[in-house]
Parts: C-alpha cells; sequence; structure tokens
C-alpha cells in the first residue's frame, strides 16, 4: 500500500514516565468490551449472551507511528509498517496513522513535543512522497475531538512546513 495521506491522533491519556506506546498495542491487541480489556473466555461470554460494544483483537497496534516523552525524553516509536493498511480511522486506514500521546482536549503539546512531532511528520511526509496538504485530522473523518481541542492545528501545520523541502 502507498499511503494516500497522514492522519493525526492523540491518544487521550496523560502521557507519563513509562513508555505509554506499550499500552496502546496491548489495547488495539486484546479482546475488548464497552472499551475495557477482557479475557478471550469473558469475550465468549460476552458474545454469546449476545453483549454489544465487543471488539477482537487487532493484528498489531492501529498506528503507523507515534511519539511520546519517555522519562524527559522525546521518543518515536514504530507500529505497523508503512505498506501495511492501519487500523486508526474508518474508511482512511489507506492513510498513514500517527499518534502523539497526551490528551490534548485539556492542555495543549509544549512546545518541544510540538516541534518534535512535526519534525516527526514531515519525516513521513518526505519517505511517502507526500506533501503538507495530505496531513489531516482524526476529527475530519470522525466524530472525535482527535487530535484534541488544545491542539495548536496551524501552528503545526506551520511547523511541518518548515521541515520540508
Amino acid at each position: 500500500m502507498k499511503p494516500k495521506g497522514i492522519i493525526i491522533h492523540h491518544s487521550l491519556t496523560k502521557d507519563g514516565k513509562s513508555v505509554d506506546w506499550d499500552g496502546i498495542r496491548k489495547y488495539h491487541t486484546s479482546y475488548r468490551h464497552n472499551g475495557e480489556i477482557v479475557s478471550k473466555a469473558r469475550f465468549a461470554a460476552l458474545k454469546a449472551a449476545g453483549a454489544k460494544g465487543l471488539e477482537s483483537p487487532w493484528s498489531d497496534i492501529g498506528y503507523h507511528a507515534g511519539v511520546e516523552r519517555v522519562n524527559g525524553a522525546l521518543t518515536t516509536f514504530t507500529g505497523r509498517p508503512i505498506d501495511q493498511t492501519g487500523a486508526h480511522c474508518v474508511g482512511k486506514n489507506d492513510h498513514l496513522g500517527i499518534c502523539i500521546v497526551g490528551n490534548f482536549d485539556i492542555a495543549p503539546p509544549d512546545d518541544e513535543l510540538l516541534a518534535y512531532f512535526a519534525t516527526v511528520v514531515a519525516g513521513y511526509l518526505c519517505l511517502c512522497n507526500l506533501g503538507v496538504g495530505d496531513i489531516r485530522r482524526h476529527h475530519d473523518f470522525a466524530a472525535k475531538s482527535c487530535p484534541g481541542k488544545q491542539f495548536p492545528w496551524e501552528r503545526f501545520i506551520t511547523l511541518v512546513q518548515a521541515e520540508v523541502p
């Protein structure tokens, strides 16, 4: 798959000192009921009882990449290979999904995190031969706030533009 664009997400979690990316991967690759991880046996019992809100595990984390601060250091994590279809935006999984860890409905990312994230996204644009106009927000396609009500979109795009040749 050649990605058709990039969709920006936030994790809606507070970035902590541990590796939140591992928790996101665990969540995506687990059985879930109404957003909570359940055992395979519990999932089967709920399914047999006709419960709603059941989600089967995905083959991997839904995103292609993520950025978070781990013990004070800004870090980039890889998810699915960029030539593999994502699982991050219904109807648009032919786009790369890139997630910035944090809840940006509550507060914007700090300047250092935003600049680092812009550099990472610019790198993926170049790698996939895409332009800045190919970057979209998750909420452009779904009833979500993603990448967050406080995410400074215009400033982010300006930072990305400064990074691409």
